[in-house]
């Protein structure tokens, strides 16, 4: 009789896991996610002294961050079909052996051009994270379940904005900068070990899904972008991730290069920014018992909006520059708090079914506004004014009110009261 697959190996469709298989899939999915979010953000403590140590401009290794992001966001729709198309567990493997490839190439570069191919790599791989990590929570919990542990996951990752960048300022200070992408190859290839033993096969796949051609995959992501209401979660959601990624690129040339904050220091700067996202985390999940999602991303969307006027107020009463950073971008985090679990909930829970295309799409959409961010905040000149910072968050606010009105807000109120 042929032996019968352990539980780790066995193909699930998420909702038959055992009670220890789904608290494998969160962790492993949590642990994921961390490990991706690290990797956008431990490298900048180095970066304004890369240009001396590759002798080239600072506009290169710029180019590196938004180049990172850019291949980021594009390669999830290529994983997204992966997983679709094999499994979870497989496009896992494939991703992980991209990013050890592309630490190893960045640790070792001589000259700028490897270390972009390395950070292109490593860009590459860990866009993974995002199809792979929101596939496997979609398949295993509810609606209201997936925003709560999305929640969860969300306050750790968002933690790493600041984290990572204080770890990644200490490697810098105690070793060199090659060491923190010896550091990103030695906790990938401990998580490759983790998931090796204990992720199961899972795949989320409707009755009549048949085989998944690359004619029939490129139908579904043509399907998901004509539906107004994924643009109006996805924007949304991309307007406050984004503008948090740009302030958090933006850091060492507007803290360390502008206002001459010490290296190894500016990135404690970034915790109360992340502190107010975790407190929306935790003020959503209060919410999300009592309302729907919508109505709860909605409140975030227009907390965002007021958050640009509050700027504005604090350049007419003359807050110096650094302290009106924090706090405006610290208010920003807490509506990005409200918002990001519950429109990540929300479009997942409309295309269930083709969850990771969803999730692949979304974080295209998410990563291609922060490369953009990024390569705009990056550029500004702050040193003296708030001006710029005011500018950029009414920009992205008041886009993400209209997205999130007119595509989530009027026809979730319609549906709700009858209306057409």
């Amino acid at each position: 009789m042929k032996k019968e697959p352990n539980d780790h190996a066995a193909t699930s469709n998420g909702k038959s896991l055992t009670s220890s298989g789904r608290f494998l899939v969160f962790w492993l999915t949590f642990a994921l996610v961390v490990l991706s979010w690290m990797s956008i953000k431990i490298v900048l403590p180095a970066l304004p002294g890369l240009p001396d140590i590759f002798d080239c401009t600072s506009d290169g290794v710029k180019l590196s961050v938004s180049l990172y992001l850019i291949f980021y966001a594009l390669s999830q729709p290529v994983w997204g079909g992966v997983v679709q198309k094999t499994s979870c567990r497989k496009a896992l493997f494939y991703s992980l052996f991209v990013v050890v490839i592309g630490s190893l190439i960045a640790m070792f570069s001589v000259n700028l051009p490897m270390y972009i191919i390395g950070r292109t790599l490593e860009g590459i791989g860990m866009g993974a994270g995002g199809p792979i990590g929101r596939t496997l929570l979609t398949n295993v919990y509810t609606r209201k379940e997936l925003a709560h542990r999305i929640g969860l996951i969300s306050g750790v990752a968002a933690a790493m904005p600041a984290v990572a960048p204080i770890i990644g300022g200490y490697l810098l200070t105690w070793i060199n900068w090659r060491a923190i992408f010896g550091f990103m190859f030695l906790i990938t290839v401990i998580y490759f070990y983790f998931a090796y033993r204990w992720l199961p096969v899972t795949r989320i796949k409707s009755a009549n899904e048949g085989v998944i051609t690359t004619r029939k995959l490129l139908g579904i992501y043509f399907a998901i972008l004509r539906d107004t209401a994924f643009w109006g979660y996805a924007l949304t959601y991309a307007l406050i991730i984004g503008g948090l990624l740009g302030y958090y690129s933006a850091m060492p040339y507007w803290y360390h290069s502008q206002l001459g904050i010490p290296e190894h220091t500016f990135a404690y700067l970034a915790i109360p920014t992340v502190g107010m996202y975790i407190a929306g985390l935790i003020f959503a999940g209060y919410l999300i018992k009592k309302h729907d999602l919508e109505e709860v991303l909605f409140f975030g969307i227009i907390l965002a909006c007021a958050t640009g006027l509050i700027a504005i107020l604090l350049v007419f009463l003359k807050v110096s520059v650094v302290p009106g950073i924090v706090v405006v971008m610290s208010l920003y985090g807490f509506s990005g708090g409200l918002v990001a679990p519950n429109a990540n909930a929300g479009v997942l829970d409309k295309f269930r079914k083709v969850a990771a295309p969803t999730s692949a799409l979304v974080a295209v959409i998410i990563f291609g506004t922060a490369s953009l961010t990024s390569a705009i905040t990056m550029n500004l000149f702050i040193k003296d004014t708030l001006w710029p910072v005011v500018i950029y968050l009414l920009i992205l606010s008041f886009i993400g009110l209209a997205a999130g009105y007119f595509w989530v807000w009027l026809p979730n109120r319609n549906t709700r009261t009858g209306k057409l």
